[in-house]
């Protein structure tokens, strides 16, 4: 484990939140499964971590309902209502910073919006390449740079960062993904936050 993801985890743990740290992907996906509870129903993000992990395939498995506009059928505002109102939450951090914040931008809201707000447990599963050395700023800049453009060319979004790889905000249209950030410095309030830090890397 690298010096600041050993710090990340200990600032984290400080500010309230549930920490685990573990070296693999796969490590993270049985933590991650141990900590759900049966007939919970579940709600997730956009988030290639939780697709990459293979999670909903195992959680849809033993009976829960899952509520992703990924992969189910409804309109995504009933679907985006259901996650919000789910047991669990499942996503990934954007960015966490030296100083444990949790750091995430959205085009829609409605990730932003069910991490602070709806779930009575949200877990984040976090690769250690998403962890900044620098506070909010750099953790902005490292979304904007790593994440952003490989999200919106998957998108097919017609914006600067899809087309050319760097952001250019001034440029960006009705496309455009970085319309709310949230910044979550401790667990909110009747809500257990988990995160999950990886060595691996996984996701953007």
């Amino acid at each position: 484990m690298t010096e600041l993801m050993k710090t990340a985890a200990e600032n984290l743990t400080a500010r309230g939140f549930e920490v685990y740290t573990l070296t693999t992907a796969a490590q993270a996906k049985e933590k991650a499964l141990s900590l759900i509870q049966p007939g919970w129903s579940i709600g997730v993000g956009g988030s290639m971590t939780i697709r990459q992990l293979g999670l909903l395939e195992v959680l849809e498995g033993a009976g829960h309902s899952v509520w992703w506009h990924w992969t189910s059928p409804e309109e995504k505002p009933i679907v985006w209502d259901n996650a919000r109102k789910a047991d669990a939450y499942l996503a990934s951090a954007n960015a966490v910073t030296r100083d444990g914040q949790l750091v995430n931008i959205d085009g829609t809201g409605n990730r932003v919006a069910s991490l602070i707000h709806g779930p009575s447990m949200v877990l984040q599963v976090v690769g250690s390449q998403k962890i900044v050395e620098g506070g909010l700023t750099a953790a902005i800049a490292r979304i904007k740079r790593e994440a952003c453009p490989p999200n919106a060319s998957r998108l097919k979004l017609n914006t600067p960062c899809a087309l050319t790889g760097h952001c250019n905000e001034a440029q960006c249209g009705d496309d455009c993904m970085c319309r709310a950030i949230t910044v979550v410095s401790r667990p909110l309030r009747a809500q257990r936050n988990v995160v999950i830090l990886v060595e691996e890397e996984i996701g953007y």
